[in-house]
């Protein structure tokens, strides 16, 4: 039947060229980019699986690299370990060869000399060995302190009156700056703060601050403080002048621990506690005013008062991040190296005995320096493990993501080809569909 109100094969021929010209469009862009998928739209599950692990391969990629900063933070400490190690063996040479009456107190104050300065070398390598800043042969340090030499005072006092309080705390400067250890750090303006929460019977915060708002923890849970005030009165501004008892700690062995950010606290501290209180006010609204506060603390200025033993050894963690996921990560445990960590003490050579006690010194921290650079070693020799295992586990994944993601450039050439032959054909059936009304003009023009 012809017709030549509608063009049916026309609009066939053209909706499937319409068709074939979008996959030639599709195949082009996949050959262009390389990419089989482009939008969500190409492949929206394939996307969604691709996307994770390029997470997974860039999260690798990266552990990688924090595990060769962390091989590199090993050898400069080795690095350093091994100048140490050459410098304790030059000192037990000089111990061996002080052990030997031959020599006159001139050739021992020769030795002696010599085994001071390599000593103080040790101490400057520990101080000035650094990676990216971070001083990696000085872990943070431990000070015990002799609370016995030492007094604080804290003055509270309250007044009671319908459900009202209020209270005055003095809080008394700690100036670490002067530790008696040849092995001090600095620890300037550290602060010690009580302060009550709540029922003042049953809690004490303790927080120590120092310049950089850090904070310092306190080993153990049996801090007691006996805080305390003889009765007195307060009278048209009267002066309130050496009423203050001292603070007193247990006698149990605590002490500052280290740097942190912590703020411990202590409940239900001991109820021996010598507690007076000021007058009490009993009519409501009653104004309450301090005019004058004195007090004198019992101690001098300056840091007599304070002793610490000596600076101990402590270990720090180093937290390497070795996978793609949070919280997998290598911890390597640096210690502060130094010539009182190594045990050296003081090197003497004065007499035959001394000298072989500096040899035994001597020969203790050659071996507790060896076990410790052979935990280096072995750590290393991890993270090297560690390294190859991550970066075979990202090819592997980049593999399998490549096959997800790119274009199989063989099978979407032939796509192209399939796509730009329909193409041409569509053209010309087009073409020829547009000629089919001709035949019925010529029908019409023989009648």
């Amino acid at each position: 039947m012809q017709i030549i109100t509608h063009n049916l094969n026309a609009d066939n021929a053209n909706r499937q060229l319409g068709i074939t010209c979008e996959n030639k469009k599709k195949s082009t862009e996949k050959l262009s980019t390389g990419y089989r998928i482009n939008r969500s739209a190409d492949d929206a599950a394939g996307l969604s699986i691709s996307e994770k692990m390029r997470r997974q391969i860039r999260g690798l990629n990266k552990a990688s690299r924090n595990i060769q900063d962390g091989i590199s933070l090993i050898q400069t400490a080795d690095g350093a370990l091994n100048e140490v190690h050459d410098i304790l063996q030059r000192m037990n040479e000089l111990s061996t060869q002080a052990a030997n009456e031959t020599n006159t107190q001139a050739d021992r104050g020769a030795l002696q000399s010599e085994l001071n300065t390599l000593k103080s070398e040790i101490n400057r390598i520990s101080k000035t060995t650094h990676f990216n800043t971070h001083r990696i042969l000085m872990a943070k340090q431990l000070v015990e302190i002799d609370t016995d030499d030492y007094s604080a005072a804290v003055m509270d006092d309250r007044f009671y009156g319908m459900g009202n309080r209020t209270g005055y705390v003095y809080g008394k400067n700690l100036d670490f700056s002067n530790i008696n250890s040849s092995n001090k750090e600095d620890m300037i303006g550290k602060r010690f703060y009580v302060t009550c929460s709540q029922n003042c019977y049953q809690t004490f915060t303790f927080r120590f601050t120092d310049q950089q708002t850090s904070s310092i923890s306190l080993i153990g849970d049996s801090l007691s403080v006996a805080i305390g005030m003889k009765d007195t009165s307060i009278n048209n501004g009267s002066d309130v002048v050496g009423k203050i008892y001292d603070l007193i700690v247990s006698k149990q062995a605590d002490f500052i621990k280290e740097l942190q950010n912590t703020r411990p606290t202590w409940s239900n501290y001991y109820n021996d506690t010598i507690i007076g209180h000021a007058n009490a006010v009993s009519a409501q609204g009653a104004n309450i005013t301090f005019y004058s506060i004195s007090f004198s603390p019992p101690y001098a200025p300056g840091m007599g008062q304070i002793h610490a033993d000596d600076l101990l050894e402590t270990e720090e963690n180093f937290r390497i991040q070795v996978n793609d996921n949070p919280y997998q990560e290598i911890a390597l445990n640096l210690k502060t190296i130094n010539s009182a960590t190594l045990g050296l003490g003081t090197p003497d050579v004065s007499t035959f005995e001394q000298a072989g006690k500096t040899m035994k010194s001597v020969q203790n921290a050659i071996e507790n320096l060896s076990s410790y650079r052979s935990y280096l070693g072995s750590m290393q020799n991890r993270l090297e493990k560690t390294m190859s295992s991550v970066d075979n586990t990202s090819e592997n994944t980049q593999s399998a993501e490549s096959k997800l993601r790119d274009a199989d450039m063989a099978d979407e050439t032939v796509r192209y080809s399939k796509a730009k032959i329909l193409e041409q054909f569509g053209h010309a059936m087009l073409a020829n569909t547009n000629q089919q009304p001709d035949s019925v003009t010529q029908l019409l023009s023989s009648i």
